[in-house]
């Protein structure tokens, strides 16, 4: 099924478990960046949501009173991270999230472990723009922008494809970070802490964990239920000593781990997404970096 651009990109594209084939206007190059390929002009890329965000940001520091501490998202001094947790969420989505916060609301000590999904996702304050929220933020994301953007009015207004798509992606960007802000400011009333990196949970027999038993011996309620060490990696740390240390290795330990790392969208077998650099999926639409002169959905979730 084939639909205009003006009524179905914003609504098409927002369909959460939908694949998409879009009729390209211009021909798109590959750009490599770590190990996610990213198309030319994207929406993960400095000229599109990476720069509205940051425009965003400047604007916000701008209007505030300036501080000798800026807010760094993402990082924990190393004396926290010493000692023991109740509770360590292994995914920052929302049931991660709403896992922590009901441990803290029982009184219990808390740590949020997260690894960005895009390493251009991430701003320089250390904002995640996925943190806290679902898997296909961004087609959620155009989804409600469909209930407030009016195409046809910008094409009356003689608005080009260009300066609409990025009226789309500035608004997208907008509630992509009021909600990872809003999760952020939401852990920290709560004193749970927010940590960045890629987590890995240790076997029972593992030596961390020994050590850990023994280390926290006279801290654990129940010391025959035990403990689980989780060893974080390319994560950012505060440390006592020397500072800020960057892509550290730390452990964290708690008596309960819940891991929460998340779902992705089902791919239909005989589709080429890797080959076709016109195919998305849920988790890959936020790729799209043009505004398509038509769009085909294939599933409704």
């Amino acid at each position: 099924m084939k639909i205009s651009a003006a009524a179905a990109a914003l609504l098409s594209l927002a369909v959460p478990t939908a694949t998409a084939w879009t009729a390209v206007p211009t021909s798109t190059s590959i750009v490599r960046s770590s190990s996610v390929s990213i198309r030319s002009p994207s929406l993960l890329q400095s000229t599109t949501v990476k720069d509205a965000a940051m425009e965003e940001v400047a604007a916000a520091e701008a209007a505030a009173p300036a501080s000798t501490n800026p807010e760094i998202f993402g990082t924990v001094s190393s004396s926290k991270l010493n000692k023991l947790y109740d509770l360590v969420v292994i995914g920052g989505g929302p049931a991660g999230v709403a896992g922590a916060i009901k441990a803290a609301q029982m009184g219990r000590r808390a740590i949020v472990i997260d690894k960005p999904k895009f390493d251009a996702g991430v701003l320089p304050n250390g904002l995640d723009l996925f943190f806290g929220g679902p898997t296909g933020l961004f087609s959620k994301a155009l989804r409600d922008l469909a209930k407030t953007t009016n195409v046809a009015a910008m094409r009356a207004q003689h608005m080009d494809s260009d300066v609409i798509w990025k009226q789309i992606t500035n608004g997208i960007v907008k509630l992509a970070m009021r909600n990872s802000e809003g999760q952020c400011r939401t852990l920290a009333r709560y004193g749970i802490d927010y940590l960045q990196g890629s987590a890995m949970l240790l076997g029972e027999d593992d030596e961390a964990n020994a050590v850990a038993e023994k280390k926290f011996a006279k801290d654990m309620d129940s010391p025959e239920d035990g403990l689980r060490s989780v060893k974080v990696t390319h994560t950012g740390v505060f440390d006592d000593y020397v500072g800020f240390v960057d892509d550290a290795e730390v452990t964290v330990t708690g008596t309960k781990v819940l891991v929460c790392t998340g779902s992705k969208s089902t791919r239909l077998p005989g589709i080429p997404f890797e080959e076709s650099h016109r195919i998305f999926d849920s988790d890959t639409i936020n790729l799209l970096g043009y505004f398509p002169r038509s769009v085909t959905i294939s599933g409704l979730g």
